[in-house]
């Protein structure tokens, strides 16, 4: 494909078609010419691209001393040869390109519209980031209101409004009172709801809804316009706490039934494919997957999938499983906690460990669905926020 080829084409077509090839090659053409830059960065071109980019994987990983972010493309074909086939990496970017710390000990929040969120883990939990990896622009959060110290929670959620297409960051802050002994809570005397709307430059509060307990493991999960966090009532009952982007409203639902000595802190709530999912690996032998097959009917959660821990994986766990995609081969990929990959074959009933070099030199991970966008930060923070290159 060559310049000339596009000389007499109509504009919408050209972008239509460069649109549907893989990011990395779009990132090739910017090269080639001067006229082909500046159309591969136009707002035209970056929504025709979002509006038929599929989800690929987006990983945070430590490598001894360094920490990396990375962007795979999926290949979901039916006759791959070999498993690690399923993963063509697009970019991987060194965290002190943006944060010039030696461990800068970042967690990432949520990803949506090609945008990712991230928080410090450690020494300064409220410094909050959003970046894009592709355009390679970031925008620092200003710190939020008040600060919160143990035992107090606080949940992170990224998404965006379904109307308004606005893309916010929620925090949600809940002061607790617990019983010295047993950490047993007893009540939440305080809470608060902080809303950063990407192009004001500030945050605000809204109504945090209910006094709920929140999963300190609870990313919220971005399905249909709303987050959503699994939490526990102050009678101990499991519920799913949902806030509407749109009219900044939560709302609760339940979740499905717990198994027999399910342990909560052992569900991780995710979207996997077009349903919210919770995945239960409280179980000693087994991991239970749920789907909850028609949105917001509680009737309609559905155990999907029960995947043998055994004989590698068996016996007791205290970490939390995500799985985040199902491959058309019938593989799931399915996080860990933060330790490793691994794929489970619907097929041949077996589990193997994701097979990419790289990932075998890390000691922690995240990995996350993420829709690589072309769409600056530039283009939603107006001029309000000091957007910054690396």
């Amino acid at each position: 494909m060559n310049q000339e080829f596009f000389t007499y084409l109509p504009l919408e077509l050209i972008i239509n078609i460069l649109s549907r090839l893989p990011v990395r090659t779009i990132i090739s053409f910017k090269c080639v010419c001067k006229s082909w830059l500046n159309l591969l960065d136009t707002p035209e071109f970056a929504k025709s691209h979002l509006s038929i980019s599929v989800p690929g994987l987006i990983l945070y990983e430590s490598r001894g001393h360094l920490e990396y972010l990375e962007v795979f493309e999926f290949e979901d074909e039916l006759d791959l040869e070999a498993h690690e086939l399923h993963y063509n990496p697009v970019t991987e970017i060194s965290s002190r390109e943006f944060i010039n710390e030696e461990h800068p000990g970042l967690g990432i929040q949520g990803s949506a519209n090609g945008l990712v969120c991230f928080r410090k883990i450690g020494q300064h939990p409220e410094t909050v980031y959003v970046c894009n990896p592709i355009t390679r622009d970031y925008i620092q959060l200003p710190t939020p209101g008040t600060i919160w110290h143990y035992p107090t929670i606080v949940s992170y959620g990224f998404g965006a409004s379904k109307t308004s297409g606005q893309h916010k960051v929620v925090r949600i802050y809940h002061e607790c009172r617990r019983d010295t002994d047993t950490h047993k809570l007893l009540g939440i005397p305080k809470s608060e709801c902080w809303v950063y709307t990407l192009g004001t430059g500030s945050w605000r509060t809204i109504s945090p809804g209910p006094k709920l307990e929140y999963n300190c493991r609870s990313i919220g999960a971005f399905l249909n316009g709303n987050l959503h966090w699994l939490v526990t009532d102050l009678e101990g009952s499991n519920r799913i706490s949902c806030l509407d982007l749109e009219t900044e409203v939560f709302s609760t639902f339940a979740p499905p039934p717990a198994l027999p000595g399910s342990r909560r802190f052992l569900w991780g709530l995710m979207v996997l494919g077009d349903h919210l999912c919770i995945c239960d690996n409280s179980s000693d032998d087994e991991i239970v997957i749920w789907l909850m097959k028609e949105y917001g009917v509680e009737k309609s959660w559905t155990k999907e999938f029960v995947i043998s821990k055994l004989p590698d994986h068996a016996g007791e766990c205290y970490e939390v499983v995500y799985p985040i995609k199902i491959f058309k081969d019938g593989d799931i990929l399915m996080p860990w906690q933060d330790f490793y990959l691994f794929y489970h074959s619907l097929k041949n009933k077996t589990t193997a460990d994701v097979d990419i070099p790289k990932l075998h030199t890390t000691y922690s991970k995240e990995a996350m669905l993420h829709t690589p966008t072309f769409l600056s930060l530039k283009s939603l923070a107006m001029e309000i926020e000091n957007v910054c290159p690396f």
